[in-house]
């Protein structure tokens, strides 16, 4: 193989594993070190993964909560943009898709901010807790848009 062809070869896959790079930063949940990293809105210690949330940008760049509903407010205020929001779910404490989770909001849960929402990867899982504990479920166009924020924001 002669040096230009080697060359045009370690180029393309240079640019090609770049490329990959770039796209995959937000396909990759925030990283949290629990009870040292502080809340990107109230600078509160994180430290319990079940309510935690986390928006990370395409170059990398994260916001992390300690509380689902404190990630929620950002977004209703400032818009996902080209950002990609991450929860866990309550049972396996997997990161997941924030916006195909299904999630339940309770007045009857105790969150580290009040906001009473916690995130599940199945919807059943999401109604067997909602029945459990007073609450309500929601999709993540619903979360966004109907939940009483503003009430639950004057409640706290």
């Amino acid at each position: 193989m002669n040096r230009l062809a080697f060359a045009s070869l370690f180029l393309a896959g240079t640019l090609l594993l770049a490329a990959c790079g770039e796209e995959t930063r937000a396909d990759q949940p925030p990283d949290i070190e629990y009870g040292v990293d502080v809340c990107s809105r109230c600078n509160m210690i994180i430290s319990e993964e079940r309510y935690a949330g986390g928006i990370v940008d395409e170059q990398g760049d994260q916001l992390i909560y300690d509380d689902i509903g404190e990630m929620i407010f950002v977004i209703q205020e400032e818009g996902l943009q080209d950002r990609r929001v991450w929860v866990h779910d309550a049972d396996t404490l997997e990161w997941l898709d924030g916006t195909v989770a299904f999630y339940v909001a309770s007045m009857d849960l105790v969150t580290p901010m009040g906001s009473g929402v916690i995130a599940f990867t199945s919807r059943e899982d999401a109604e067997t807790f909602a029945e459990e504990n007073a609450g309500r479920v929601l999709t993540w166009d619903q979360i966004l848009t109907d939940w009483e924020w503003e009430m639950q924001r004057r409640m706290h």
